[in-house]
């Protein structure tokens, strides 16, 4: 008998996987309502998928770098369709990109690099993704994009001063 306990959290992990592309059709069709309702579910996931993993003691290295590209997909997806609607601008996509290439990077080390805000940034940049659905507003937009330009830039030093002294 196949035991589909282990599979549950990394089930619930690729929920944000079909989303992103929902997310993206009801985004680009002006649906705000529909998107934001797969938004919501999409961040449901993250929390739920997380939780279950703990408390059915299923936590893996495998299941933390899918629930990791989950996190960026979606998140590359939202910002995508920000940018395509001028929300915020195209550049936003590659600092984000470039943040979850050197989290990914640098996790794969013998001895992780710790970032103090690096760990946050899923968290961080879905915060903001949800907030810039409840506030639609363009001076917030932009406070938003300076808080996203402002971490990610403390992330990339602390991560890159951690990785020197390392050398």
């Amino acid at each position: 008998m196949i035991k589909f306990r282990p599979y549950i959290p990394s089930a619930i992990t690729s929920i944000r996987f079909i989303a992103a592309p929902i997310f993206f059709y009801f985004f680009w069709n002006y649906d705000l309502v529909s998107s934001f309702i797969v938004l919501i579910i999409a961040l449901s996931s993250d929390i739920i998928d997380g939780y279950l993993a703990r408390a059915l003691d299923e936590t893996s290295n495998q299941g933390a770098y899918l629930d990791v590209a989950a996190d960026f997909f979606l998140i590359i997806t939202c910002f995508s369709g920000f940018s395509i609607r001028g929300w915020y601008p195209p550049l936003i996509l590659l600092l984000i990109t470039v943040l979850f290439i050197l989290f990914i990077a640098t996790s794969k080390q013998e001895k992780p690099v710790y970032d103090p805000l690096g760990k946050y940034l899923g968290s961080i940049l879905m915060g903001i993704i949800l907030l810039s659905f409840l506030i639609i507003d363009v001076i917030f937009r932009q406070v938003m994009l300076i808080i996203i330009i402002l971490f990610s830039l403390v992330s990339i030093i602390t991560r890159l001063l951690f990785l020197k002294k390392r050398i």
